[in-house]
């Protein structure tokens, strides 16, 4: 649980093997001039192989052949650890305590509505993933904001080269490029989740004890106490707002 980038990349079907590769090896150099902490090397995989690139033994290479090997809906489809679809790609790390961004295209079919692939229909290049900033916020907050309107920032750039792209947004920044509107959902949502941790936490008792990041974050008890109006109420949050402009 926590404040989460969702987004989806896409070329054409018909476009060749070594368009799409250079397509993510342009995309893959736009990350190097982003404030980064780390871009891991370019990774191509494929089904009769375990994937290859510079470093094999990398971190962030195999980061990437995770998020390739979910790519086939292993869940539903039964594939094993070895399966890997033709893909290629890269997983960058965006800052302290924000989680590992990972990017590419692979070769399969479309999915349902519940992300469950469609086997009988054609395959195309695309990629689904997911990046949760929220935590980021642990070490300041202005080091979340950094880390996710840098991850946007890398979306913009695909979107440049060419991608099709898709972007929920759980900080509503991608719609809005509103940073103020950022850190407000920010806020929302770290006072939520300190709420609901601090009732598990009182629930379970001094015997047992539970992990979660946001007990991590420096003003935590604050957080805690603070009311969460426009998550749990936004209808009259935004009643208030219109009242206060006229």
């Amino acid at each position: 649980m926590g404040l989460t980038l969702h987004y989806s990349l896409a070329l054409p079907a018909t476009m060749p093997r070594e368009a799409v590769t250079d397509c993510v090896r342009q995309l893959h150099a736009a990350a190097a001039r982003l404030p980064l902490e780390r871009v891991g090397p370019l990774t191509i995989t494929s089904p009769d192989s375990l994937g290859t690139d510079p470093g094999n033994r990398d971190q962030l290479s195999g980061m990437f052949k995770l998020w390739a090997w979910l790519q086939l809906d292993p869940g539903t489809t039964g594939v094993s650890e070895d399966t890997l679809p033709d893909a290629v790609g890269f997983a960058v790390l965006l800052g302290a305590q924000a989680e590992a961004a990972v990017l590419g295209l692979a070769w399969i079919p479309p999915v349902d509505d519940d992300w469950h692939l469609l086997p009988d229909e054609p395959s195309s290049w695309r990629w689904h993933s997911a990046c949760k900033t929220q935590y980021a916020s642990n070490e300041g907050e202005d080091h979340f904001v950094t880390c996710h309107t840098t991850l946007v920032a890398l979306l913009d750039e695909a979107v440049r080269l060419g991608f099709a792209v898709d972007v929920t947004d759980e900080g509503e920044y991608w719609e809005s490029r509103d940073v103020d509107r950022l850190r407000s959902r920010l806020r929302d949502m770290n006072g939520l989740i300190a709420r609901l941790g601090g009732a598990l936490h009182d629930a379970i008792g001094q015997d047992h004890s539970i992990e979660a990041a946001i007990f991590d974050h420096p003003e935590f008890e604050r957080l805690e106490m603070e009311p969460v109006t426009r998550l749990m109420n936004p209808e009259p949050a935004a009643e208030a707002e219109r009242d206060s402009a006229q």
